[in-house]
């Protein structure tokens, strides 16, 4: 959690974004937040809940190494059928947002669902939840699904090395963990000498080199197509220092990401 209330990966509904945005509603949102995540950390499972606006939201506490590091919340939805009051609610009254026309048009968009459907979508993710959470470092689980326009360097789709073809996929596959020469050399059954000279013979430029290239790509698209922060994008592509990876950056790239960011 260290400290933050919210992730940069957040992704609110629009009708929460706006009752985020006002500060009459903003605490209440907080405090159902806060509410969901205390009741879901007594037990370790999903909270059902209802929040202030009266709609449904789910609290998953997120476990690793048996230390409790955040919770996912989800849901927004409204309920279709009378159960729904069998669910907490967070606030006695539910807020007067019926009064503004901006949150009556966003709140038409809110999906609706039944009980069986949000209590099957809280197990189904807690199942997920306990999957990916586990003893690996929380970066080698990210994967990608941003589309890039980077294309494959000649060299890379001329290589008829065998060891060089599974060492590019590798690398390619685990950008975004903490990759050394040694790790890719150890994958393809190579000496870190052999492997390298190999690599700079094939590719044209060195395993550093190439695994720099490679991040800085990913860091390009999600630069263009994601509101994450630097040092967000520079963890998630397996940087452990913000201020390396804008180094790294500026040198390929030839402005800094701020200012990628800022013309693209």
């Amino acid at each position: 959690m260290h400290g933050k209330e919210t992730s940069d990966l957040y992704n609110f509904s629009p009708f929460c974004q706006i009752m985020r945005s006002k500060p009459e509603f903003k605490s209440l949102c907080q405090k159902c937040d806060a509410f969901g995540g205390l009741e879901a950390s007594k037990n370790g499972n999903p909270c059902i809940y209802r929040c202030h606006a009266g709609l449904t939201d789910i609290s998953l506490p997120i476990i690793r190494n048996n230390q409790l590091i955040g919770f996912a919340l989800f849901g927004q939805v409204e309920m279709n059928d009378d159960t729904e009051n069998s669910f907490t609610r967070i606030h006695p009254i539910v807020t007067h947002w019926e009064s503004s026309p901006e949150l009556r048009q966003a709140r038409k968009k809110i999906k609706t669902v039944n009980t069986t459907q949000i209590e099957s979508a809280a197990a189904l993710l807690k199942t997920i939840g306990d999957y990916h959470f586990n003893d690996t470092d929380p970066r080698e689980q990210i994967k990608f699904n941003f589309h890039s326009n980077k294309k494959e360097t000649k060299n890379t789709i001329n290589s008829k090395n065998d060891e060089i073809r599974k060492a590019i996929s590798y690398i390619d596959t685990n950008l975004t963990t903490n990759l050394t020469l040694e790790d890719v050399a150890n994958h393809v059954y190579l000496s870190q000498f052999y492997f390298s000279r190999l690599f700079k013979k094939e590719i044209g430029v060195s395993f550093i080199t190439y695994l720099n290239q490679q991040r800085i790509e990913q860091a390009k698209v999600l630069l263009t197509q994601s509101n994450l922060s630097i040092k967000s994008i520079s963890q998630n592509i397996g940087y452990s220092q913000t201020s390396y990876f804008c180094k790294i950056f500026k040198e390929l790239v030839g402005m800094t990401p701020v200012n990628y960011r800022k013309i693209k």
